[in-house]
């Protein structure tokens, strides 16, 4: 910052100080709660082997993104396919026995009936017939056992996900029991979840401000619902868990600065992980969920956000209606009080260094004149935005300048010269613009006499 050139008084005193300025803003604020989150996948599942045998194939790729019901793994199943045939056979043999015992008690009520043979024989034979039909009922259990186990050796995805490495080898003998019984995992990143913490004043103004609490009477712990009897009406509507649905917006870690933050992902809240409040720290912890962007390219595809990333969580609090704002840098603390420097139209007295009148031409003090002067206004302010804008309560109106830089370099009382930013920028740059054009002939001339 510096003096302005041509910028002196009408009496020709020191030139005016340069300083910066912008105007009272007024605008429609959002409010937001920020806090840290968590990514978690929204399902995790362990691919586990449930048959013992030699692994024989692997169909997925370390990472790669699967559907649900892709085929992940093969164990051999020779082992399996024999015991299929086996209890088929079984199964066709109870069959047939059954079939025999059938024929024998057919022919059991005809002769018990002419009194062939005793009440006790035709017991004997009845009590075949029920054996056999049980004997087929094991078979075909242990059918569908044999079809069930040559169904586990070939492993298919329950999920749509991303794998990890595959954590068993082919060739490597798996067994439910083993200690290789975990081939690889699978999870489910769309769509995503976020877990983050709130603190319990936050939580209760969030309930408030969702209308949480106007579905109460007011009076009674009861819901404000009709009801007939004991039957609540169909047209009720049900009590929704406590901010269910209230919007969110994520960002991840980005750019070179760690505090770069873009909020470039909606999602909304679902549910409360926690039934209670942790004491220590007064915190609830909420989950959201949000979708997970997949990224394409010509030879592969991947999602954007991973589980357990650090991410920043914005929350939805206050729409504040004709906000009142100015920068935050150019707020002033006086003990405990906030104020602002302000340059108006005011009166202003030309005195030298030592606070004597200048004098005129006729040797009389120069008449004070109406010029930009620095005045200073008390404040009180309201929220920072993450604009870096903060809302001010009470002290300013909209349209107002106020100096941004240069407060160091006035007092309050004296005379300035205010000029934007923008325009401070380009007249610096024009400056240098003209340096450099000056310099570059110079330096030919140097480069030309050294040839």
């Amino acid at each position: 910052m510096k003096q302005a050139g041509g910028g002196q008084g009408k009496g020709g005193g020191a030139p005016k100080t340069e300083v910066i300025v912008d105007r009272v803003a007024q605008d429609d604020v959002q409010i937001y709660i920020y806090t840290d989150g968590r990514t978690v996948p929204s399902n995790m599942v362990e691919i586990r082997t449930r048959v013992s045998g030699f692994l024989e194939e692997l169909f997925f790729e370390p990472g790669a993104i699967v559907k649900e019901g892709d085929r992940l793994a093969l164990v051999e199943q020779a082992t399996y396919q024999v015991a299929l045939a086996a209890s088929k056979a079984e199964l066709a043999s109870a069959k047939a026995k059954a079939a025999l015992a059938e024929n024998n008690l057919e022919r059991a009520k005809a002769l018990v009936e002419s009194r062939t043979i005793t009440a006790e024989e035709f017991q004997t034979h009845q009590a075949n017939y029920d054996m056999a039909l049980a004997t087929i009922d094991l078979a075909s259990a242990n059918v569908r056992n044999a079809e069930l186990n040559l169904q586990y050796t070939d492993m298919r995805s329950p999920i749509a996900g991303k794998t990890t490495k595959n954590l068993v080898d082919i060739g490597n003998f798996v067994s439910p029991t083993g200690t290789q019984a975990v081939l690889l995992s699978i999870a489910q990143l769309d769509p995503m979840f976020v877990e983050f913490k709130i603190s319990d004043r936050q939580f209760n103004d969030l309930k408030d401000r969702s209308g949480f609490r106007e579905m109460f009477d007011g009076t009674t712990n009861t819901v404000t619902t009709s009801s007939v009897g004991n039957d609540v009406l169909e047209n009720t509507p049900a009590l929704p868990p406590a901010m269910t649905g209230t919007p969110i917006d994520v960002s991840l870690m980005t750019g070179a600065n760690i505090l770069d933050f873009n909020f470039n992902v909606p999602g909304k809240v679902v549910a409360l992980v926690d039934n209670q409040f942790d004491f220590a720290t007064g915190q609830i912890t909420l989950r959201a969920e949000v979708q997970n962007p997949l990224l394409k390219t010509d030879d592969a595809k991947d999602y954007m956000i991973y589980p357990n990333q650090v991410c920043r969580v914005r929350i939805p609090y206050e729409l504040v209606n004709d906000a009142v704002l100015i920068r935050e840098e150019a707020i002033l603390t006086d003990l405990d009080t906030k104020y602002v420097l302000i340059v108006a139209k005011g009166m202003f007295q030309p005195k030298d260094p030592y606070g004597r009148p200048i004098l005129g031409e006729d040797k009389e003090p120069i008449p004070p004149y109406e010029t930009d002067v620095v005045f200073r206004r008390d404040i009180k302010i309201g929220r920072l935005l993450d604009t870096q804008m903060r809302i001010i309560l009470d002290g300013l109106t909209p349209g107002e300048a106020y100096i941004v830089q240069g407060v160091q370099r006035v007092r309050i009382g004296s005379e300035v010269q205010p000029t934007t930013l923008e325009d401070y920028r380009l007249r610096r740059a024009a400056e240098a613009n003209k340096a450099n054009g000056k310099a570059k002939p110079k330096e030919e001339a140097e480069n030309g006499e050294e040839q």
